[in-house]
Protein backbone atom coordinates (compact mmCIF):
# COMPACT_ATOMS: atom_id res chain seq x y z
CA UNK A 1 0.00 0.00 0.00
CA UNK A 2 1.58 3.66 -0.91
CA UNK A 3 2.30 5.44 1.70
CA UNK A 4 -0.25 8.55 1.13
CA UNK A 5 -2.85 5.73 1.52
CA UNK A 6 -1.60 4.42 5.00
CA UNK A 7 -2.18 4.68 8.37
CA UNK A 8 1.60 5.52 8.42
CA UNK A 9 0.48 8.58 7.13
CA UNK A 10 -1.40 9.55 9.61
CA UNK A 11 1.49 8.57 12.03
CA UNK A 12 4.10 10.90 10.30
CA UNK A 13 1.28 14.02 11.09
CA UNK A 14 0.52 13.26 14.41
CA UNK A 15 4.48 13.19 15.22
CA UNK A 16 4.89 16.77 13.21
CA UNK A 17 1.75 18.56 15.34
CA UNK A 18 -0.37 18.57 12.59
CA UNK A 19 -3.25 15.85 13.97
CA UNK A 20 -3.69 15.15 17.59
CA UNK A 21 -4.39 11.65 18.90
CA UNK A 22 -8.38 12.23 18.55
CA UNK A 23 -8.04 13.97 15.48
CA UNK A 24 -6.18 10.25 14.35
CA UNK A 25 -8.69 8.22 15.53
CA UNK A 26 -11.71 10.35 14.02
CA UNK A 27 -10.24 9.96 10.86
CA UNK A 28 -9.63 6.55 11.15
CA UNK A 29 -13.18 6.07 12.08
CA UNK A 30 -14.91 8.34 9.26
CA UNK A 31 -12.45 7.54 6.20
CA UNK A 32 -14.65 4.94 4.76
CA UNK A 33 -18.02 7.21 4.92
CA UNK A 34 -16.12 10.14 3.74
CA UNK A 35 -14.19 8.31 0.82
CA UNK A 36 -17.73 7.14 -0.46
CA UNK A 37 -19.23 10.95 0.01
CA UNK A 38 -16.07 12.42 -2.44
CA UNK A 39 -16.86 9.61 -5.12
CA UNK A 40 -20.67 10.45 -5.14
CA UNK A 41 -19.38 14.21 -5.02
CA UNK A 42 -17.07 13.35 -8.31
CA UNK A 43 -19.98 11.84 -10.16
CA UNK A 44 -21.97 14.41 -9.71
CA UNK A 45 -19.51 17.44 -11.06
CA UNK A 46 -18.45 14.79 -13.63
CA UNK A 47 -14.81 14.48 -12.74
CA UNK A 48 -14.87 10.87 -11.57
CA UNK A 49 -12.17 10.55 -14.60
CA UNK A 50 -10.08 11.63 -12.07
CA UNK A 51 -7.85 10.16 -9.46
CA UNK A 52 -9.59 8.16 -7.05
CA UNK A 53 -9.45 10.27 -3.44
CA UNK A 54 -7.06 9.05 -1.07
CA UNK A 55 -6.43 9.21 2.52
CA UNK A 56 -4.50 13.00 1.53
CA UNK A 57 -8.22 13.88 -0.17
CA UNK A 58 -9.93 12.80 2.98
CA UNK A 59 -8.14 14.43 5.49
CA UNK A 60 -8.23 17.75 3.41
CA UNK A 61 -11.99 16.95 2.79
CA UNK A 62 -12.75 17.35 6.66
CA UNK A 63 -11.36 20.84 7.52
CA UNK A 64 -9.60 19.96 10.53
CA UNK A 65 -7.24 22.13 12.37
CA UNK A 66 -4.00 21.85 12.24
CA UNK A 67 -2.97 20.33 15.90
CA UNK A 68 -6.56 20.87 16.84
CA UNK A 69 -5.94 24.71 17.20
CA UNK A 70 -4.03 26.27 13.82
CA UNK A 71 -5.42 27.12 11.03
CA UNK A 72 -7.17 24.46 8.67
CA UNK A 73 -4.73 21.47 7.34
CA UNK A 74 -4.21 21.75 3.60
CA UNK A 75 -3.00 19.74 1.19
CA UNK A 76 0.18 21.71 0.80
CA UNK A 77 0.87 21.46 4.43
CA UNK A 78 0.26 17.53 4.74
CA UNK A 79 2.42 17.00 1.43
CA UNK A 80 5.19 19.51 3.14
CA UNK A 81 5.06 17.44 6.51
CA UNK A 82 5.47 14.37 4.60
CA UNK A 83 8.41 16.60 2.66
CA UNK A 84 10.57 17.35 5.87
CA UNK A 85 9.48 13.43 7.61
CA UNK A 86 11.30 11.70 4.32
CA UNK A 87 14.11 14.29 3.63
CA UNK A 88 12.83 15.17 0.13
CA UNK A 89 12.78 18.30 -0.94
CA UNK A 90 9.25 20.09 -1.06
CA UNK A 91 8.91 22.09 -4.74
CA UNK A 92 5.66 24.42 -4.99
CA UNK A 93 4.83 24.36 -8.62
CA UNK A 94 5.30 28.03 -10.22
CA UNK A 95 4.12 27.93 -13.98
CA UNK A 96 6.28 30.63 -14.76
CA UNK A 97 9.31 29.12 -13.90
CA UNK A 98 8.33 25.62 -15.48
CA UNK A 99 10.17 25.39 -19.19
CA UNK A 100 7.90 23.36 -21.40
CA UNK A 101 9.62 21.21 -23.38
CA UNK A 102 11.22 19.88 -20.36
CA UNK A 103 7.69 18.96 -19.05
CA UNK A 104 5.84 18.06 -21.96
CA UNK A 105 8.70 16.20 -24.12
CA UNK A 106 10.47 13.96 -21.44
CA UNK A 107 7.55 11.70 -20.53
CA UNK A 108 4.25 10.74 -22.33
CA UNK A 109 0.97 12.43 -20.98
CA UNK A 110 -0.48 9.64 -19.77
CA UNK A 111 2.27 7.87 -17.82
CA UNK A 112 2.08 11.65 -16.10
CA UNK A 113 -1.18 11.16 -15.32
CA UNK A 114 -1.10 8.01 -14.37
CA UNK A 115 1.59 7.70 -11.95
CA UNK A 116 1.07 11.67 -10.67
CA UNK A 117 4.89 12.82 -11.85
CA UNK A 118 6.28 15.61 -13.71
CA UNK A 119 9.35 16.63 -15.33
CA UNK A 120 10.21 20.10 -13.71
CA UNK A 121 13.52 21.04 -14.85
CA UNK A 122 17.06 19.99 -16.07
CA UNK A 123 19.64 21.07 -14.33
CA UNK A 124 23.70 19.84 -14.66
CA UNK A 125 22.57 17.15 -16.24
CA UNK A 126 20.13 15.79 -13.72
CA UNK A 127 16.49 15.39 -14.00
CA UNK A 128 14.41 17.06 -11.40
CA UNK A 129 10.65 15.42 -11.34
CA UNK A 130 7.89 16.14 -9.08
CA UNK A 131 6.46 13.07 -7.29
CA UNK A 132 3.06 12.89 -5.84
CA UNK A 133 3.77 9.34 -4.28
CA UNK A 134 6.79 9.30 -2.96
CA UNK A 135 7.41 5.56 -2.37
CA UNK A 136 8.14 5.82 -6.85
CA UNK A 137 11.49 4.47 -7.07
CA UNK A 138 10.46 2.10 -10.02
CA UNK A 139 9.05 5.01 -11.58
CA UNK A 140 12.11 6.65 -10.94
CA UNK A 141 14.36 4.07 -12.80
CA UNK A 142 11.51 3.42 -15.34
CA UNK A 143 12.54 7.84 -16.85
CA UNK A 144 16.59 6.94 -15.79
CA UNK A 145 16.21 4.35 -18.28
CA UNK A 146 14.14 5.59 -20.95
CA UNK A 147 15.98 9.33 -21.00
CA UNK A 148 19.31 7.90 -20.08
CA UNK A 149 20.01 10.45 -17.69
CA UNK A 150 19.67 10.68 -13.82
CA UNK A 151 16.54 11.65 -11.78
CA UNK A 152 16.15 13.47 -8.41
CA UNK A 153 12.83 13.39 -6.84
CA UNK A 154 10.92 16.56 -5.02
CA UNK A 155 7.80 15.98 -3.36
CA UNK A 156 4.33 18.29 -4.78
CA UNK A 157 1.31 18.20 -4.06
CA UNK A 158 -1.20 16.42 -6.12
CA UNK A 159 -3.46 19.62 -7.32
CA UNK A 160 -0.68 21.46 -8.72
CA UNK A 161 1.02 18.31 -10.74
CA UNK A 162 -2.77 17.23 -12.28
CA UNK A 163 -3.23 21.21 -12.92
CA UNK A 164 0.21 21.77 -14.70
CA UNK A 165 -0.45 18.35 -16.86
CA UNK A 166 -3.85 20.18 -17.93
CA UNK A 167 -2.15 22.96 -18.73
CA UNK A 168 0.76 22.85 -20.53
CA UNK A 169 0.52 18.91 -22.42
CA UNK A 170 -3.60 20.53 -23.46
CA UNK A 171 -1.31 23.87 -24.95
CA UNK A 172 1.24 22.17 -26.20
CA UNK A 173 -0.72 19.52 -27.80
CA UNK A 174 -2.62 22.42 -29.40
CA UNK A 175 0.32 24.15 -31.13
CA UNK A 176 2.16 20.91 -32.08
CA UNK A 177 -1.03 19.88 -34.12
CA UNK A 178 -1.57 23.34 -35.36
CA UNK A 179 2.84 23.72 -36.59
CA UNK A 180 1.96 19.99 -38.04
CA UNK A 181 -0.89 21.49 -39.94
CA UNK A 182 0.61 24.90 -41.04
CA UNK A 183 4.08 24.14 -41.34
CA UNK A 184 4.02 21.23 -43.06
CA UNK A 185 2.40 20.17 -46.25
CA UNK A 186 2.32 16.89 -48.34
CA UNK A 187 4.97 15.61 -46.26
CA UNK A 188 7.25 18.23 -46.73
CA UNK A 189 8.58 20.98 -44.84
CA UNK A 190 7.58 24.75 -46.07
CA UNK A 191 9.32 27.63 -45.87
CA UNK A 192 7.77 30.05 -43.08
CA UNK A 193 7.31 33.71 -44.32
CA UNK A 194 8.97 35.51 -41.52
CA UNK A 195 8.04 38.94 -41.83
CA UNK A 196 8.08 42.24 -43.83
CA UNK A 197 11.41 42.76 -44.32
CA UNK A 198 12.69 39.42 -44.88
CA UNK A 199 10.59 36.98 -47.04
CA UNK A 200 11.20 33.21 -48.28
CA UNK A 201 9.37 32.35 -51.22
CA UNK A 202 7.06 29.42 -51.24
CA UNK A 203 7.03 26.99 -54.04
CA UNK A 204 4.41 24.59 -53.14
CA UNK A 205 0.80 26.00 -52.07
CA UNK A 206 0.42 26.08 -48.32
CA UNK A 207 -2.85 25.54 -46.86
CA UNK A 208 -4.95 28.78 -46.01
CA UNK A 209 -4.99 29.78 -42.17
CA UNK A 210 -7.80 30.05 -40.90
CA UNK A 211 -8.76 31.95 -37.69
CA UNK A 212 -11.43 29.06 -37.02
CA UNK A 213 -9.33 26.00 -36.59
CA UNK A 214 -9.89 24.25 -32.85
CA UNK A 215 -6.32 23.50 -32.24
CA UNK A 216 -5.08 27.24 -32.81
CA UNK A 217 -8.58 28.53 -30.76
CA UNK A 218 -7.56 26.34 -27.90
CA UNK A 219 -3.93 28.15 -27.73
CA UNK A 220 -5.60 30.90 -27.83
CA UNK A 221 -8.13 30.61 -24.90
CA UNK A 222 -5.09 28.97 -22.66
CA UNK A 223 -2.94 32.29 -23.29
CA UNK A 224 -6.10 34.26 -22.42
CA UNK A 225 -6.84 32.16 -19.12
CA UNK A 226 -3.11 31.78 -18.25
CA UNK A 227 -2.90 36.11 -18.18
CA UNK A 228 -6.00 36.61 -16.29
CA UNK A 229 -4.78 33.78 -14.06
CA UNK A 230 -1.22 35.55 -13.33
CA UNK A 231 -3.26 38.86 -12.94
CA UNK A 232 -1.03 40.31 -16.24
CA UNK A 233 -1.76 43.97 -17.49
CA UNK A 234 -0.62 42.95 -21.32
CA UNK A 235 0.27 40.31 -23.70
CA UNK A 236 2.80 40.90 -25.99
CA UNK A 237 2.95 38.31 -29.02
CA UNK A 238 5.97 39.07 -30.79
CA UNK A 239 7.68 37.39 -34.07
CA UNK A 240 11.50 36.70 -34.09
CA UNK A 241 13.23 35.18 -37.27
CA UNK A 242 12.73 31.46 -35.79
CA UNK A 243 10.41 31.49 -32.84
CA UNK A 244 7.29 33.50 -31.66
CA UNK A 245 7.63 34.93 -28.54
CA UNK A 246 4.53 35.25 -25.81
CA UNK A 247 5.48 37.92 -23.14
CA UNK A 248 3.30 39.11 -20.14
CA UNK A 249 3.41 42.84 -17.96
CA UNK A 250 2.98 41.65 -14.31
CA UNK A 251 3.11 44.35 -11.92
CA UNK A 252 4.50 46.57 -14.46
CA UNK A 253 8.06 43.86 -15.28
CA UNK A 254 7.85 41.80 -18.40
CA UNK A 255 8.12 38.40 -18.33
CA UNK A 256 8.67 35.90 -21.09
CA UNK A 257 6.16 33.07 -20.65
CA UNK A 258 6.26 30.85 -24.47
CA UNK A 259 8.69 30.45 -26.88
CA UNK A 260 6.38 29.13 -30.40
CA UNK A 261 7.63 27.73 -33.33
CA UNK A 262 6.77 29.95 -35.87
CA UNK A 263 4.81 28.04 -38.09
CA UNK A 264 2.20 29.04 -35.79
CA UNK A 265 2.23 33.13 -35.47
CA UNK A 266 0.25 33.98 -38.75
CA UNK A 267 -2.48 31.25 -36.90
CA UNK A 268 -2.66 32.50 -33.63
CA UNK A 269 -2.27 36.69 -35.27
CA UNK A 270 -5.16 35.61 -37.49
CA UNK A 271 -6.87 34.33 -34.66
CA UNK A 272 -7.09 37.55 -32.48
CA UNK A 273 -7.41 39.49 -35.23
CA UNK A 274 -11.05 37.87 -36.06
CA UNK A 275 -11.89 38.25 -32.37
CA UNK A 276 -10.83 41.64 -32.41
CA UNK A 277 -12.99 42.30 -35.59
CA UNK A 278 -9.87 43.43 -37.62
CA UNK A 279 -9.23 42.82 -41.46
CA UNK A 280 -7.53 39.30 -41.28
CA UNK A 281 -6.01 40.02 -45.00
CA UNK A 282 -4.04 43.33 -44.02
CA UNK A 283 -0.65 42.96 -42.51
CA UNK A 284 0.85 45.79 -43.48
CA UNK A 285 -0.87 48.26 -41.96
CA UNK A 286 -1.40 48.89 -38.28
CA UNK A 287 -4.75 47.71 -36.76
CA UNK A 288 -6.67 48.41 -33.44
CA UNK A 289 -9.54 46.35 -32.02
CA UNK A 290 -11.30 44.97 -29.05
CA UNK A 291 -12.34 42.09 -27.69
CA UNK A 292 -14.86 41.23 -24.88
CA UNK A 293 -14.15 37.34 -23.19
CA UNK A 294 -16.64 35.80 -20.52
CA UNK A 295 -14.43 34.86 -17.56
CA UNK A 296 -16.01 30.97 -16.09
CA UNK A 297 -19.18 33.11 -15.75
CA UNK A 298 -17.94 35.52 -13.36
CA UNK A 299 -17.40 39.03 -14.95
CA UNK A 300 -16.28 40.67 -18.49
CA UNK A 301 -13.15 41.25 -19.63
CA UNK A 302 -12.43 43.94 -21.94
CA UNK A 303 -9.54 43.26 -23.99
CA UNK A 304 -7.27 45.97 -26.68
CA UNK A 305 -5.64 44.49 -29.12
CA UNK A 306 -3.48 46.40 -31.11
CA UNK A 307 -1.41 45.38 -34.02
CA UNK A 308 1.86 46.78 -36.04
CA UNK A 309 3.47 45.21 -38.60
CA UNK A 310 7.45 44.54 -37.50
CA UNK A 311 10.61 43.29 -39.10
CA UNK A 312 10.04 39.31 -38.80
CA UNK A 313 5.99 39.81 -39.10
CA UNK A 314 3.38 41.33 -37.01
CA UNK A 315 3.52 41.97 -33.75
CA UNK A 316 -0.01 41.89 -30.94
CA UNK A 317 -0.22 43.91 -28.23
CA UNK A 318 -3.31 43.17 -26.10
CA UNK A 319 -3.99 45.69 -22.73
CA UNK A 320 -5.92 43.87 -20.32
CA UNK A 321 -8.64 45.83 -18.81
CA UNK A 322 -10.07 44.11 -15.74
CA UNK A 323 -12.82 45.68 -14.06
CA UNK A 324 -11.80 44.89 -10.82
CA UNK A 325 -8.62 47.02 -11.61
CA UNK A 326 -10.13 49.78 -13.88
CA UNK A 327 -13.22 50.33 -11.19
CA UNK A 328 -11.70 50.81 -7.49
CA UNK A 329 -12.41 52.22 -4.52
CA UNK A 330 -10.90 55.98 -4.60
CA UNK A 331 -10.15 55.22 -1.08
CA UNK A 332 -7.82 52.73 -2.11
CA UNK A 333 -6.11 54.24 -4.75
CA UNK A 334 -3.09 55.48 -2.04
CA UNK A 335 -4.44 59.00 -1.58
CA UNK A 336 -2.99 60.22 1.62
CA UNK A 337 -5.94 61.66 3.84
CA UNK A 338 -4.90 65.61 2.69
CA UNK A 339 -4.93 64.08 -0.84
CA UNK A 340 -8.04 63.02 -0.51
CA UNK A 341 -9.79 65.91 0.65
CA UNK A 342 -8.45 67.98 -1.75
CA UNK A 343 -8.96 65.77 -4.80
CA UNK A 344 -12.79 64.89 -2.94
CA UNK A 345 -13.50 68.52 -3.53
CA UNK A 346 -12.70 68.70 -7.08
CA UNK A 347 -15.38 65.84 -7.42
CA UNK A 348 -18.00 67.48 -5.79
CA UNK A 349 -17.22 70.76 -7.49
CA UNK A 350 -20.71 72.14 -9.48
CA UNK A 351 -18.29 72.75 -12.41
CA UNK A 352 -14.35 73.74 -13.70
CA UNK A 353 -11.96 71.78 -15.42
CA UNK A 354 -9.76 68.95 -13.39
CA UNK A 355 -6.19 67.26 -14.45
CA UNK A 356 -4.56 64.20 -14.20
CA UNK A 357 -1.55 63.77 -15.35
CA UNK A 358 1.64 61.62 -15.97
CA UNK A 359 3.01 59.54 -18.57
CA UNK A 360 1.57 56.04 -20.21
CA UNK A 361 1.41 53.15 -17.79
CA UNK A 362 0.98 55.66 -14.37
CA UNK A 363 -2.95 54.81 -13.58
CA UNK A 364 -4.37 57.98 -15.19
CA UNK A 365 -7.17 56.08 -16.15
CA UNK A 366 -7.92 53.77 -13.32
CA UNK A 367 -8.12 57.01 -11.33
CA UNK A 368 -10.67 58.45 -13.74
CA UNK A 369 -12.78 55.37 -14.03
CA UNK A 370 -12.81 55.29 -10.62
CA UNK A 371 -13.73 58.99 -10.03
CA UNK A 372 -16.59 58.95 -12.29
CA UNK A 373 -17.79 55.96 -11.32
CA UNK A 374 -18.53 57.46 -7.88
CA UNK A 375 -19.85 60.57 -9.20
CA UNK A 376 -22.46 58.66 -11.57
CA UNK A 377 -25.73 59.08 -10.51
CA UNK A 378 -29.19 58.76 -12.17
CA UNK A 379 -29.42 62.06 -11.54
CA UNK A 380 -26.22 63.20 -13.65
CA UNK A 381 -25.26 63.09 -17.50
CA UNK A 382 -22.06 62.18 -17.58
CA UNK A 383 -20.36 62.24 -21.13
CA UNK A 384 -17.24 60.51 -22.39
CA UNK A 385 -15.11 60.90 -25.21
CA UNK A 386 -12.11 58.75 -25.53
CA UNK A 387 -9.49 57.43 -27.75
CA UNK A 388 -10.32 54.67 -28.03
CA UNK A 389 -12.97 53.91 -25.37
CA UNK A 390 -10.83 51.83 -22.80
CA UNK A 391 -13.57 49.82 -21.12
CA UNK A 392 -17.17 49.84 -22.04
CA UNK A 393 -19.32 51.30 -18.88
CA UNK A 394 -23.40 51.26 -19.02
CA UNK A 395 -23.67 54.33 -16.75
CA UNK A 396 -21.58 56.18 -19.13
CA UNK A 397 -22.75 57.58 -22.30
CA UNK A 398 -19.57 56.83 -24.25
CA UNK A 399 -17.71 58.01 -27.43
CA UNK A 400 -15.37 57.20 -29.17
CA UNK A 401 -13.02 59.20 -31.24
CA UNK A 402 -12.77 58.71 -35.03
CA UNK A 403 -10.34 60.68 -37.15
CA UNK A 404 -11.04 59.28 -40.20
CA UNK A 405 -14.79 60.37 -39.98
CA UNK A 406 -14.07 63.71 -38.39
CA UNK A 407 -15.01 62.45 -34.74
CA UNK A 408 -11.93 64.52 -33.21
CA UNK A 409 -11.80 65.78 -29.64
CA UNK A 410 -12.35 69.10 -30.74
CA UNK A 411 -15.07 68.27 -33.22
CA UNK A 412 -17.44 66.16 -30.99
CA UNK A 413 -17.20 68.25 -27.83
CA UNK A 414 -18.93 71.46 -30.13
CA UNK A 415 -22.08 68.71 -30.11
CA UNK A 416 -21.38 67.17 -26.78
CA UNK A 417 -22.88 70.72 -24.85
CA UNK A 418 -26.36 69.86 -26.87
CA UNK A 419 -26.31 66.73 -25.45
CA UNK A 420 -27.02 68.36 -21.85
CA UNK A 421 -24.20 66.69 -19.82
CA UNK A 422 -23.25 67.72 -16.38
CA UNK A 423 -19.87 65.86 -16.28
CA UNK A 424 -17.70 65.60 -19.32
CA UNK A 425 -14.47 63.37 -19.63
CA UNK A 426 -12.05 64.01 -22.19
CA UNK A 427 -9.36 61.71 -22.69
CA UNK A 428 -6.37 63.90 -23.39
CA UNK A 429 -5.93 67.25 -24.36
CA UNK A 430 -3.79 67.45 -27.20
CA UNK A 431 -4.18 70.86 -29.38
CA UNK A 432 -5.55 74.18 -28.83
CA UNK A 433 -9.25 73.31 -29.64
CA UNK A 434 -9.53 70.54 -27.35
CA UNK A 435 -8.34 73.03 -24.56
CA UNK A 436 -10.89 75.80 -25.90
CA UNK A 437 -13.59 73.42 -26.26
CA UNK A 438 -13.40 71.85 -22.18
CA UNK A 439 -12.14 75.46 -21.34
CA UNK A 440 -15.61 76.63 -22.79
CA UNK A 441 -17.89 73.51 -21.28
CA UNK A 442 -15.78 74.33 -17.36
CA UNK A 443 -17.52 78.52 -17.91
CA UNK A 444 -21.01 77.17 -19.21
CA UNK A 445 -21.34 75.14 -15.88
CA UNK A 446 -19.63 71.89 -16.60
CA UNK A 447 -17.55 69.67 -14.82
CA UNK A 448 -14.60 68.76 -17.04
CA UNK A 449 -12.10 65.91 -16.05
CA UNK A 450 -9.62 65.07 -18.64
CA UNK A 451 -5.72 63.94 -19.08
CA UNK A 452 -2.06 65.56 -19.79
CA UNK A 453 1.32 64.39 -20.35
CA UNK A 454 3.52 66.59 -18.17
CA UNK A 455 5.85 65.45 -15.49
CA UNK A 456 4.56 67.57 -12.72
CA UNK A 457 0.84 69.21 -11.61
CA UNK A 458 2.21 72.51 -11.63
CA UNK A 459 3.79 72.23 -15.40
CA UNK A 460 0.21 71.63 -16.41
CA UNK A 461 -0.42 75.12 -16.41
CA UNK A 462 2.61 76.48 -18.05
CA UNK A 463 1.58 73.11 -20.61
CA UNK A 464 -2.27 75.07 -21.76
CA UNK A 465 -0.49 78.10 -21.89
CA UNK A 466 1.51 76.53 -24.74
CA UNK A 467 -1.32 75.42 -26.37
CA UNK A 468 -2.83 78.90 -26.98
CA UNK A 469 -4.94 79.62 -23.71
CA UNK A 470 -4.90 82.71 -22.47
CA UNK A 471 -4.01 82.94 -18.62
CA UNK A 472 -7.44 84.54 -17.06
CA UNK A 473 -8.88 81.68 -18.78
CA UNK A 474 -6.83 79.26 -17.40
CA UNK A 475 -7.25 80.71 -13.92
CA UNK A 476 -11.12 81.21 -14.19
CA UNK A 477 -11.95 77.49 -14.97
CA UNK A 478 -9.18 74.84 -13.68
CA UNK A 479 -10.09 73.68 -10.10
CA UNK A 480 -6.84 71.64 -9.94
CA UNK A 481 -4.31 69.39 -11.40
CA UNK A 482 -2.57 66.06 -9.79
CA UNK A 483 0.20 64.28 -10.96
CA UNK A 484 0.85 60.60 -10.51
CA UNK A 485 2.51 57.46 -10.87
CA UNK A 486 2.45 53.45 -10.07
CA UNK A 487 4.85 52.57 -7.52
CA UNK A 488 4.74 48.31 -6.80
CA UNK A 489 3.80 47.56 -3.22
CA UNK A 490 6.42 44.93 -1.19
CA UNK A 491 4.37 41.40 -1.09
CA UNK A 492 3.27 40.77 2.42
CA UNK A 493 4.14 36.98 2.54
CA UNK A 494 8.24 37.98 2.29
CA UNK A 495 8.25 41.25 3.47
CA UNK A 496 11.15 41.55 5.42
CA UNK A 497 12.83 44.85 7.47
CA UNK A 498 16.46 46.72 7.24
CA UNK A 499 17.95 49.49 8.69
CA UNK A 500 20.22 52.18 6.30
CA UNK A 501 21.47 55.56 8.19
CA UNK A 502 19.68 58.79 7.80
CA UNK A 503 23.23 60.22 5.89
CA UNK A 504 22.48 57.52 3.28
CA UNK A 505 18.81 58.54 2.56
CA UNK A 506 19.61 61.82 3.03
CA UNK A 507 22.36 61.67 -0.29
CA UNK A 508 19.63 59.78 -1.96
CA UNK A 509 17.10 62.93 -1.49
CA UNK A 510 14.98 61.81 1.48
CA UNK A 511 15.08 63.59 4.78
CA UNK A 512 14.40 61.21 7.38
CA UNK A 513 13.97 63.90 10.19
CA UNK A 514 16.32 61.93 12.31
CA UNK A 515 20.52 61.49 12.33
CA UNK A 516 20.56 57.59 13.79
CA UNK A 517 19.36 54.12 11.36
CA UNK A 518 16.41 54.32 9.97
CA UNK A 519 13.95 51.01 9.63
CA UNK A 520 12.67 50.59 6.44
CA UNK A 521 11.14 47.37 4.18
CA UNK A 522 11.61 44.98 1.83
CA UNK A 523 10.56 41.75 -0.73
CA UNK A 524 12.97 39.07 -0.34
CA UNK A 525 11.47 37.60 -2.54
CA UNK A 526 8.88 33.92 -2.84
CA UNK A 527 6.75 31.60 -5.19
CA UNK A 528 3.68 34.02 -4.50
CA UNK A 529 5.39 37.13 -6.26
CA UNK A 530 7.66 35.19 -8.53
CA UNK A 531 10.74 35.85 -6.57
CA UNK A 532 10.39 39.70 -7.64
CA UNK A 533 9.38 40.92 -3.77
CA UNK A 534 6.88 43.15 -5.24
CA UNK A 535 2.46 41.87 -5.63
CA UNK A 536 0.28 44.70 -7.01
CA UNK A 537 0.96 48.08 -7.43
CA UNK A 538 -0.81 51.94 -5.72
CA UNK A 539 -0.68 55.38 -6.75
CA UNK A 540 1.88 58.16 -5.50
CA UNK A 541 0.39 61.68 -6.14
CA UNK A 542 1.10 65.17 -6.16
CA UNK A 543 -2.31 67.47 -5.93
CA UNK A 544 -2.97 70.82 -5.51
CA UNK A 545 -5.89 72.75 -6.20
CA UNK A 546 -5.91 76.75 -7.48
CA UNK A 547 -5.54 79.10 -4.66
CA UNK A 548 -6.15 82.46 -4.76
CA UNK A 549 -2.43 83.21 -4.99
CA UNK A 550 -1.71 80.68 -7.72
CA UNK A 551 -4.37 82.04 -9.33
CA UNK A 552 -2.92 85.53 -9.64
CA UNK A 553 0.47 84.30 -10.88
CA UNK A 554 -1.30 82.57 -13.64
CA UNK A 555 -2.57 86.10 -14.74
CA UNK A 556 1.07 87.76 -13.92
CA UNK A 557 2.91 84.94 -16.17
CA UNK A 558 5.15 83.47 -13.70
CA UNK A 559 7.06 80.78 -13.86
CA UNK A 560 5.93 77.13 -13.16
CA UNK A 561 8.85 77.16 -10.50
CA UNK A 562 7.70 80.31 -8.39
CA UNK A 563 4.26 78.30 -8.65
CA UNK A 564 5.47 75.16 -7.10
CA UNK A 565 6.94 76.88 -4.36
CA UNK A 566 3.82 78.33 -3.55
CA UNK A 567 1.80 74.86 -4.00
CA UNK A 568 4.22 73.16 -1.99
CA UNK A 569 4.02 76.46 1.01
CA UNK A 570 0.25 76.05 0.59
CA UNK A 571 0.71 72.10 1.85
CA UNK A 572 1.14 70.31 -1.46
CA UNK A 573 3.07 67.16 -0.90
CA UNK A 574 5.47 66.53 -4.32
CA UNK A 575 5.23 62.91 -6.06
CA UNK A 576 8.91 62.38 -4.14
CA UNK A 577 7.37 63.13 -0.75
CA UNK A 578 5.05 60.68 -1.16
CA UNK A 579 6.53 58.43 -2.15
CA UNK A 580 9.06 58.21 0.81
CA UNK A 581 5.74 58.71 2.60
CA UNK A 582 4.85 55.41 1.37
CA UNK A 583 8.42 53.79 1.98
CA UNK A 584 8.67 55.37 5.80
CA UNK A 585 5.05 53.19 6.08
CA UNK A 586 6.10 49.72 4.64
CA UNK A 587 3.95 49.74 1.53
CA UNK A 588 6.85 50.35 -0.82
CA UNK A 589 10.46 50.27 -1.59
CA UNK A 590 13.85 52.52 -1.44
CA UNK A 591 14.33 51.27 -5.10
CA UNK A 592 10.58 52.13 -6.43
CA UNK A 593 10.56 55.44 -5.17
CA UNK A 594 13.75 56.62 -6.43
CA UNK A 595 12.99 54.68 -9.86
CA UNK A 596 9.31 56.64 -10.14
CA UNK A 597 10.89 60.35 -8.53
CA UNK A 598 14.39 60.28 -10.44
CA UNK A 599 13.19 62.96 -12.72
Amino acid sequence: MKLLNSDALLDILVRHGKLTAEQRQFITLEKGKQRQKLLRQAQRDKTADKVDPDLVDIIVSLQMLTGGKGEVLDEETIMRTVSAELGIPFKKLEPLDLDMDIVTKTIPRNFAIRQLILPVGMQDGVLEVAVYHPDCDQVMQDIEQANQVQVKPCISTKSDIQRIITEFFGFQKSISAAEDQFGIVSGQSVSVDIGNLERYVKISSAKEITSSDQHIKTAVNHIFNYALDQRASDIHIEPKRSTTQVRFRIDGALHTIYKLPKAVHSAITSRIKFLARMDIAEKRRPQDGRIKIGVKGEKDVEIRVSTVPVSFGEKIVMRILDPDVIFQDINELGFSRRDLSVYDSFMNAPHGIVLVTGPTGSGKSTTLYSTLKKIATPEKNLVTVEDPVEMVYEEFNQISVQPLIDVTFSTILRNILRQDPDIIMIGEIRDHDTAAHAVQAAMTGHLVFSTLHTNDAVSSIIRLMDLGLQPFMIASTLLGCMAQRLVRKICPDCRTTFQIEAKELLRMGFASGGTGPVTLSKGEGCRNCRGTGYRGRCGIFEIFPLSAEIKKMIAAGQSSEEMRRVAIREGMTTLREDAWNKVRTGITTLEEAIRVTSE
